[in-house]
């Protein structure tokens, strides 16, 4: 297949993705793994290696069941092994998560200081003119910004011009904080795009209108932009009591995960803090879902399971937007567009997504969208 070539917003995409999330060195080695939905974002990454004369091994892998890729990775791995610097992996993937224990196992045998593994989700053109404009230091400010301040509040009322007014309490004593924003730290996977903050509400009540977009552990091909059809949620003690949507592709799919055992229930409340990424998609995408706005999520939660008891193989999260957020009742809100940088030190106590690679809580889904008649499962 041919490859189209890159924009100058691109190649400054590669460069902020080698430069400022990954540090990257001449000294380190590096192994890009892809899927066959990503392969044309694969060879733009490899075009930026190659500009800097990196040593790089290039396999592919079949996306969540590949029984060879862990034999495809150790030798890759073989190949790389370095006498300096790093060892560095990237995953590239557009709908999918795949293949944890063989990438965890290289980690664990190499030592988390000489091992950086990358988890590019999304991987695509809007990834790299869009996603890494803002870099882990900038993102890491922003949340920890908001993070002070919510993880010490009792309460949180989230109003958008959309017409979303929702009244959500918070219990940090109970449940955990996760926080994506693309910081290395050895030992860990680095989950890209990042961007977001995120939590269970202990109780939420009020009407959502999702008028940015919609993501979904459903491989589909729809348009899940919600701008011209906002779609329209009623929660009432933690559950969708009744929806509405115009579009009829959005509403289909949105039956379907909410007629799952635990589909109506709020399993997250997230905040995208990503301000680089400047509209959202058409693809179904975790772009959309750190882009600047409050997305609440149903189904399946993002908490351990002695805590949320519940499982669920659908998380349907229905992006805002923009929001305004008041914390505690306090008359002033906080603009999620215009973040307050507070210089505070990002909290130690949030369980980062980055560091579990826990993506949503529990992979993906197994539903098919009648829409596209994809199963990712």
């Amino acid at each position: 297949m041919s490859v189209v070539q890159p924009s100058r917003e691109l190649r400054a995409g590669v460069d902020s993705l080698l430069d400022r999330y990954v540090g990257i060195s001449h000294r380190d080695h590096c192994v890009v793994a892809f899927s066959p939905d990503s392969r044309e974002a694969a060879a733009w990454l490899v075009a930026g290696l190659k500009q800097r004369n990196l040593s790089t091994q290039l396999i592919g892998m079949r996306p969540l069941v590949d029984y060879e890729f862990a034999q495809r990775l150790n030798s890759a791995v073989a190949a790389a092994d370095p006498l300096t610097g790093r060892l560095v992996i990237f995953t590239l993937e557009r709908d999918t998560m795949s293949h944890f224990s063989p990438l965890l196992d290289v980690l664990q045998r190499f030592g988390g200081d000489r091992c950086m593994v990358v988890r590019v989700i999304s991987a695509s053109r809007e990834f790299f003119e869009k996603a890494v404009n803002l870099g882990p230091d900038e993102l890491s400010a922003r949340n920890a910004a908001l993070l002070t301040r919510l993880t010490k509040a009792r309460s949180v009322r989230v109003r958008t011009r959309g017409g979303t007014d929702l009244r959500i309490r918070l219990d940090s004593d109970r449940f955990d904080w996760i926080s994506n924003r693309g910081v290395w730290r050895p030992g860990g996977f680095t989950i890209l795009p990042a961007g977001e903050i995120a939590t269970y509400p202990a109780g939420i009540d009020g009407r959502l209108v999702a008028d940015g977009a919609l993501n979904c552990n459903v491989i589909t091909r729809i348009d899940t932009r919600l701008a011209a059809h906002p779609l329209t949620v009623d929660i009432a003690d933690g559950r969708a009591t009744g929806f509405a949507c115009a579009d009829d592709d959005i509403r289909e799919l949105v039956e379907l995960c909410f007629r799952q055992p635990h589909g109506t229930r709020v399993g997250e409340l997230g905040f995208g803090t990503n301000s680089g990424i400047d509209q959202f998609i058409s693809a179904n995408s975790h772009i959309n879902e750190r882009r600047v706005g409050v997305h609440i999520g149903f189904g399946q939660h993002n908490q351990d399971r002695s805590v949320v008891g519940y499982e669920e193989k659908v998380h349907l999260d229905l992006i805002t937007d923009g929001a305004e957020i008041y914390v505690d009742d306090e008359p002033s809100p906080v603009d999620l567009a215009d973040i307050p940088l507070t210089g505070d030190a990002h909290p130690e106590l949030v369980r980062d997504e980055d560091i579990t690679g826990d993506c949503c809580g529990f992979g993906y889904g197994q539903l098919t969208d009648p829409a596209s008649a994809a199963s990712i499962g």
